[in-house]
């Protein structure tokens, strides 16, 4: 194994410009919108309502695979379901039961659709209507906070660090890259695999909070279990090299992390998380490694940045 040169690099870093005004309130709007209710409306549907409905779909009055469900959330105008749809379920109460009559466009992914008109029988369950809050000391206080402008001050902090991160993270990204074209490393056969299962494994997590498993999604990314792993491979490779450089650097230059370094960490996970007094040893026993490993990471890669331009 040969280190490359890992200090003193011309990489150069983009300098940090604060957020504007325009960017806090854009924040702002975001937040507002995750906080937005939907209330029961009395009276007629219009655009912009959310209807809870149940639907069929029939083509030549015999119901269609995938067009039915129960209960459905679906916002008049966001234009989540095919052209015309709903249009149609404008101007109606709760308790409607309606007709809808569209025509699947030419490219429809299932053939047996495209181009066909079709007829949804919808029953209306519920009208609501969207409601925003309103960006006021009251909506503060829901963050713990006294009142809006102190939220305010508080979303541009947070926006800073993270875009100072975000900086950060993407000068390293261009550092480690440097550093590891110009070392020469090989990883092991076992050990490569290994990368690409743990990749493997996140990417199937992640796939499952969307109820989804991980065959079904590649299918419907036109890809198969072979080629995907064959592209994990690559980003495996790299991560791992990326690993075997990171700790070599570590070696050379003596980064260790102490006791109170790895305790203060675990507390700071303890508080985050609210984990329990009962259950906080095992945790610590448990994860004392991931976070010593993560401490030393972040050692490192605060000494490369401190070390290089």
């Amino acid at each position: 194994m040969k280190i490359g040169n890992y200090k003193g690099l011309e990489i150069g870093k983009e300098e940090f410009v604060p957020v504007t005004g325009m960017e806090v309130e854009r924040e702002i709007t975001n937040l507002l919108r995750q906080k937005v209710a939907f209330n029961t409306k009395e009276g007629k549907s219009e655009l912009g309502d959310t209807v809870n409905i149940d639907y069929k779909g029939l083509l030549d009055d015999v119901a269609f695979e995938g067009g039915t469900a129960e209960k459905y959330d679906l916002e008049l105008g966001s234009h989540s379901f095919i052209p015309g749809f709903e249009d149609q379920l404008v101007g109606y109460e709760a308790g409607s039961d309606v007709d809808v009559n569209v025509t699947f466009p030419e490219e429809y992914h299932a053939p047996n659709l495209a181009g066909k008109a079709v007829v949804f029988k919808c029953h209306i369950h519920e009208v609501k209507q969207r409601v925003t809050p309103e960006f006021n000391d009251e909506f503060a206080k829901e963050f713990g906070l006294e009142s809006a402008e102190a939220l305010k001050t508080e979303l541009e902090k947070q926006m800073n660090l993270k875009k100072k991160e975000d900086l950060n993270n993407a000068y390293m990204d261009k550092l480690m890259r440097a550093i590891v074209d110009d070392s020469e490393v090989e990883i092991p056969d076992d050990v490569a695999k290994a990368k690409v299962d743990e990749m493997y494994g996140y990417y199937e997590s992640q796939i499952a909070q969307y109820g989804l498993d991980i065959n079904t999604y590649l299918q419907m990314q036109n890809m198969t279990v072979e080629a995907f792993r064959d592209e994990l491979a690559k980003q495996a490779m790299e991560a791992a090299k990326f690993d075997v450089v990171v700790d070599e650097i570590r070696k050379l230059e003596n980064i260790l992390v102490t006791e109170e370094e790895i305790e203060k960490e675990f507390l700071m996970y303890k508080d985050y998380y609210n984990i329990p007094e009962e259950e906080y040893n095992n945790f610590k026993a448990t994860k004392k490694d991931a976070v010593e490993n993560h401490l030393l990471m972040k050692k490192t890669a605060e000494y490369l940045m401190e070390v290089n331009n």
